[in-house]
């Protein structure tokens, strides 16, 4: 997934701003290091912001309330102009172990409120679900927040991790429920590890990957392994 860009856009002052190569190397190295596949720099530019895509937040979507996602997280149109702010950014493709069956990508939605009747239906939707929830809990998101730290460390003050969906740092031993805080009184169980969804900031990856010229699987999948990517925002 090698690409090459030009490390260098103009700021808001009219000043050149450049990540080095050496850092760039860091970075990818460091997410791979993490269990990424692979880790390219990107012009935050390039970013694909809608409105819409929150939407599907709203309708159809059980994160929705979850800490990392809206109301929680800045509007869209607040998310647009902090975007503004950045320079590049940092695109995570990370390793699954999750293969997932046309059945169950087809009915994913529908089974989280509704598991199917089948007995072996359900047995391989709790696999691929609880899959999910291990993967973002024990790689993703862990992973993405050591790539904002090292972003961090290089100088990149403001550097900001996203999730690919519903936080899971609270998913249960055996990765079949997510006690979330929402909207209880008691707020975050861990907010300083809380990062917002990317696309309840509005964040369309479809349209962000098609922009950069990258591949996501189209949905349904059929025996394949999903693309889970995350952005770490660099100043």
């Amino acid at each position: 997934m090698a690409r090459n860009f030009s490390y260098r856009t103009a700021n808001t002052n009219g000043l050149s701003n450049m990540i080095p190569d050496s850092h760039r190397r860091l970075l990818e190295a460091k997410a791979k290091k993490l269990g990424a596949t692979s880790a390219i720099i990107v012009p935050a530019k390039d970013i694909v912001v809608e409105d819409r895509t929150v939407l599907k937040c709203i309708f159809g979507c059980n994160g929705w309330g979850s800490r990392v996602c809206p109301p929680y997280v800045p509007t869209v149109d607040e998310f647009r102009e902090m975007l503004r702010e950045y320079h590049w950014a940092l695109l995570v493709d990370w390793k699954s172990d999750n293969i997932i069956a046309k059945e169950i990508s087809e009915n994913f939605v529908e089974y989280g409120s509704r598991p199917p009747s089948d007995p072996e239906a359900k047995k391989a939707f709790k696999k691929v679900q609880a899959m999910v929830l291990r993967e973002r809990k024990e790689r993703i998101q862990p992973g993405s927040l050591e790539l904002e730290k090292l972003a961090w460390k290089l100088g990149y003050n403001i550097a900001l991790a996203t999730f690919p969906g519903m936080c899971a740092w609270c998913a249960n031993e055996d990765y079949s429920f997510v006690n979330c805080a929402k909207d209880s009184k008691e707020g975050c169980h861990h907010p300083a590890v809380r990062r917002p969804c990317m696309m309840g900031v509005g964040i369309r990856l479809d349209k962000t990957l098609e922009k950069l010229k990258l591949g996501l699987v189209k949905f349904p999948l059929d025996g394949e392994v999903p693309k889970q990517y995350t952005l770490i925002l660099i100043e």
